[in-house]
């Protein structure tokens, strides 16, 4: 049997020059491998281009990074949103709508959760430690990741793939999911009531974490978020 093709968005660079590149973290693409897919990277081309882009997947991999533009969701910027480079917030937004609405699977991590909920119309915390608090800490700090629980919905897809009640995870961000999108449904919580995760209501697979479990592949529950996407996919 073939390997199920998931793509991967990626970022934009650029040199001192001035001459622009793509980026992706390795871990990604490790994950997807090690899933049982062929990982495909995605330019952020035109839109016009999408049709060809998403024809080539079986399934959708949304990859994290600087902030979205909050006016995305009818948000003034928060002093503290860091934002993507124009050229790719057009490619993302674009190409997670088409694939949401063609149900193509789609499994979001960290800001890849947070566009899948923009793009079926939610809103976003632009700064926890701001609009939350500091009660738990959620960014990378010193140069590594704190770990904290989140609690699993029982009956979830999520539960089904990591297991319900309390599970231990990284946390590397300053947003979140504030109110999800339509079709979506909030799966997983951070003791201070951050949302960690959200899911399609519906029967496409459509999943975003807030954390990074491509930075967690050995163990056994993290890793099965990418298989989760890649049997979908196949």
């Amino acid at each position: 049997m073939s390997r199920p093709r998931i793509g991967l968005n990626c970022d934009v660079t650029v040199a001192a020059s001035g001459a622009e590149g793509l980026a992706l973290n390795w871990a990604y693409v490790e994950a997807v491998v090690r899933a049982g897919g062929v990982p495909l990277v995605l330019p952020p081309v035109s839109e016009e281009l999408l049709g060809g882009v998403l024809g080539a997947v079986d399934g959708l991999l949304l990859v994290g990074g600087r902030d979205y533009d909050p006016a995305l969701y009818g948000r003034a910027r928060h002093e503290a949103a860091s934002l993507l480079s124009p050229r790719r917030m057009a490619f993302d937004l674009a190409l997670a709508r088409r694939a949401l609405g063609d149900g193509l699977p789609t499994l979001g991590v960290c800001g890849g959760a947070q566009l899948v909920n923009v793009a079926l119309g939610g809103t976003l915390v632009q700064d926890i430690p701001d609009e939350v608090g500091t009660e738990l800490e959620h960014r990378a700090l010193g140069g590594s990741s704190p770990f904290h629980t989140v609690e699993v919905a029982a009956g979830s897809r999520l539960a089904g793939i990591v297991g319900e009640g309390t599970l231990e995870v990284n946390s590397s961000h300053h947003q979140a999911v504030e109110e999800a999108g339509s079709g979506l449904r909030v799966v997983a919580r951070a003791p201070d009531g951050v949302i960690e995760a959200v899911e399609g209501v519906g029967r496409a697979f459509v999943l975003g974490v807030q954390w990074h479990p491509e930075r967690m592949l050995d163990r056994e529950e993290q890793l099965a978020l990418f298989r989760a996407l890649v049997r979908e996919a196949q």
